[in-house]
């Protein structure tokens, strides 16, 4: 989450980052909005919000994906006007606490992201990566900053032949304050191609390490 065209995004959707212990998405709620580089875009309405998914391939492996994804020294080069990013705690193997403070333009304060990840796996192949808000005794709310509220973000990793895999990511996020809907609606059909982009730009980095995945 390097994630062209994320600044406005994060600025309105930075609620970008987590989890819903529940069953995957029927397909058929999803409507197709556009596909660009190489990505396939659906929105679909939950309430009063706009829950989005990008689909895409990604050559690698799902270790390395994971280690990307959960490497926050390397967050500044796939992640657009990232201020901060950083571990708050391990766990376990699968079970981490991250936090991002993302740079708003004035007069727009700074988003903060405090969210769980949680690896697992689900059938023999398919790997899921869930994230969502929680509270953190080592990231107290600050005024300075808005607390973006995740409800939740999932990457769904399918491999493929080639080692390749096909990735579904999906995104249900609340900014905080106030932001015009049309920048929210704008940026957040943008992300999820922002998103799968900048992971395939730093999968090719060889000094990414790769995560465990759970048996």
């Amino acid at each position: 989450m390097s994630l062209s065209s994320l600044s406005f995004f994060v600025i309105a959707l930075t609620s970008f980052v987590t989890l819903l212990f529940g069953q995957k998405s029927n397909p058929a709620e999803w409507e197709f909005v556009k596909e660009r580089k190489n990505v396939k875009v659906y929105c679909k309405e939950v309430g009063d919000q706009s829950a989005f998914r990008g689909k895409g391939i990604i050559e690698g492996t799902p270790e390395k994906l994971i280690g990307v994804i959960h490497n926050p020294k390397r967050w500044k080069f796939w992640i657009d006007n990232l201020e901060e990013g950083k571990l708050l705690e391990q766990k376990s193997d699968f079970h981490f606490v991250f936090l991002q403070e993302i740079d708003a333009t004035w007069p727009i304060k700074n988003r903060e992201i405090v969210f769980e990840s949680i690896i697992s796996r689900v059938g023999p192949a398919q790997i899921l990566l869930e994230m969502k808000s929680v509270d953190h005794t080592k990231a107290p709310k600050n005024n300075d900053r808005v607390r973006a509220m995740v409800t939740y973000t999932r990457y769904w990793i399918d491999p493929l032949e080639n080692n390749r895999m096909q990735v579904t990511f999906e995104n249900l996020s609340d900014p905080g304050g106030k932001i015009p809907n049309f920048m929210v609606d704008w940026a957040s059909k943008s992300f999820p191609v922002s998103i799968i982009e900048g992971l395939r730009q730093e999968m090719l980095n060889p000094t990414q390490e790769k995560a465990l995945l759970p048996e």
